[in-house]
């Protein structure tokens, strides 16, 4: 289909429209004057072909994408688990650890009572002084409410 490109007779305002409008009555968007949309043979008309869309093919190509590798440098942060142990086995100190269950949620897994074990497993009966549950509420921005949740305190001797 063909496009129409003609001016308005009143305001000289240059429109384009498709073939399939003319002999319809339409108002000149510049000058508001209703007037009948000329033919293609008309004259004061020029008649263009619009150009087919190019043909679809199948699937894009697909983009082969490079990512650098670098060879890691020397870890300049070590973690020592042994001075750990050393802390935890015996200075006497009493100290205190609270564990969230909201901290302890890995992959939607709920993960608390693990993390409590795993911790309480690294003294003995003797060291744990106490274990106190506790309820508190924490701000979620996501529903932006406060939503209740629940820890442990753990009293032990190091």
């Amino acid at each position: 289909m063909a496009d129409l490109n003609f001016n308005c007779p009143k305001c000289e305002q240059n429109l384009t429209t498709d073939e399939s409008l003319s002999g319809s009555k339409i108002d000149c968007p510049s000058c508001n004057t209703p007037f009948e949309v000329p033919s293609a043979g008309d004259e004061n008309v020029e008649r263009t072909e619009a150009e087919p869309p190019p043909p679809v093919t199948g699937e894009p190509e697909p983009k082969k994408l490079a990512v650098p590798v670098h060879e890691g440098g020397e870890e300049l942060l070590k973690k020592s688990s042994s001075h750990k142990e050393e802390e935890i086995s015996g200075d006497g100190k009493i100290c205190v650890k609270t564990i969230k269950r909201g901290d302890c949620i890995e992959l939607g897994q709920d993960k608390f009572d693990e993390e409590v074990n795993k911790f309480l497993e690294k003294f003995s009966r003797e060291q744990i002084i106490s274990v106190h549950a506790l309820n508190y509420s924490h701000f979620d921005p996501t529903t932006q409410k406060y939503l209740p949740d629940y820890a442990v305190l753990i009293v032990y001797e190091r």
